[in-house]
């Protein structure tokens, strides 16, 4: 929650504060497909950014973090400038996109604050872009449905971050519901909530703490390899690619778009899994998600492969790597009890890599809205 002596102690009070939070996201599978006009199945987690924000009469932002303990101050006709401090382009990107859609506000107070695990892949990018996105367009009576709001935080983080994320973050974190996760289409933005019904099971966080950041070039380096794919195949989408067309090409674009297409094809049989109650079958499948990862896509690391072979190993019913890749998650469908499990990964974890893993147990929660403190 919101820390609100912290709170006061940077703003002098609490006086006229209103209170948001945002999700983060675990994408159960359906990776490196978003921006790729393809399929994925993510859900939105009990894990927030929280935001308290207030006009403050003047013509100055005031953004302050209280996971970095660090506070930020422009005024409004420095918004299209980014920030050094690279957490500050989060929020302030969201005003930028703001501002460039014709929408007026004045100075005001954002405090932020998290309990979700940064650098870990469940987005907390995309948690700060909608919970400030929510709060300032609440607070200054701005009328934006969650479609757009989803698209203004793509936009933000596309184009003033500078991350050539897709738009599943921002779209799992504004429309997220409890107890379900979203079947997304990317191309077309049409969605249906699927129960998640796990039976005996339940999903795992497991957090490698090896932290990678998305701006760096491995993640932009991928999309732009699809991109020559789809210009060397002569298509607009993965969505009209078989695959039977990619064979001419170079391996290294022969081996990104043949998981590109394997992956959408996990993701539907994904949902029959869930709709069906085969919960064994999706385990499997997010084996294979993680191979297909690893060998084709190339965006794993031994840290990751660890975890998820060690898992596979004792029999676990599923795992693969989420989020971009190059460290963060594992997600893992597990039985209720496995605190012996946790303890032995952990301790064969540490003796391997000298680094603590952390155990995250999520469950999927509503998206972007509006709280009482």
């Amino acid at each position: 929650m919101i820390n609100l002596t912290k709170l006061k102690e940077i703003f002098g009070n609490v006086k006229d504060f209103r209170f948001f939070r945002a999700p983060g996201r675990v994408n159960i599978i359906g990776e490196h497909t978003d921006y790729n006009d393809g399929f994925v199945l993510p859900f939105a987690v009990d894990r927030f950014v929280f935001c308290a924000v207030r006009k403050n009469n003047t013509d100055k932002i005031r953004i302050f973090s209280a996971l970095f303990n660090e506070l930020d101050e422009f005024t409004l006709d420095e918004i299209n400038d980014k920030s050094e401090k690279f957490w500050v382009n989060y929020p302030k990107g969201i005003l930028w996109v703001l501002k460039n859609h014709g929408y007026e506000f004045k100075g005001m107070d954002i405090f932020l604050d998290s309990n979700l695990p940064v650098g870990a892949g469940l987005s907390s990018s995309a948690a700060i872009e909608m919970s400030v996105l929510k709060a300032v367009s609440t607070i200054n009576n701005i009328d934006i449905d969650k479609k757009t709001m989803a698209k203004m935080g793509q936009k933000a983080e596309n184009e003033f971050v500078g991350v050539r994320c897709g738009i599943m973050d921002q779209f799992t974190s504004a429309f997220g519901k409890k107890n379900h996760a979203i079947f997304l289409d990317t191309m077309t933005l049409e969605y249906k909530y699927v129960p998640l019904q796990l039976k005996d099971y339940r999903f795992l966080i497991i957090d490698t703490n090896v932290k990678h950041s998305l701006a760096s070039g491995e993640y932009n380096l991928r999309r732009r390899q699809c991109e020559e794919v789809l210009k060397l195949t002569n298509k607009k989408s993965f969505r009209e690619l078989k695959i039977e067309e990619i064979n001419t090409l170079p391996e290294i674009l022969k081996k990104r778009a043949m998981h590109v297409l394997a992956e959408n094809e996990r993701v539907l049989k994904t949902v029959e899994a869930l709709e069906s109650g085969e919960i064994e079958k999706l385990g499997e499948l997010l084996y294979q998600s993680h191979y297909s990862l690893k060998d084709l896509y190339e965006v794993s690391c031994e840290e990751l492969d660890f975890v998820v072979d060690f898992l596979k190993e004792k029999d676990i019913a599923g795992a693969r790597m989420v989020g971009g890749g190059f460290g963060g998650s594992v997600i893992a469908l597990v039985k209720k009890d496995v605190e012996d499990l946790k303890k032995e990964l952990s301790e064969n974890f540490k003796a391997r890599f000298s680094i603590d893993l952390s155990f995250e147990d999520v469950q999927a929660e509503d998206g972007a809205m509006e709280i009482e403190v």
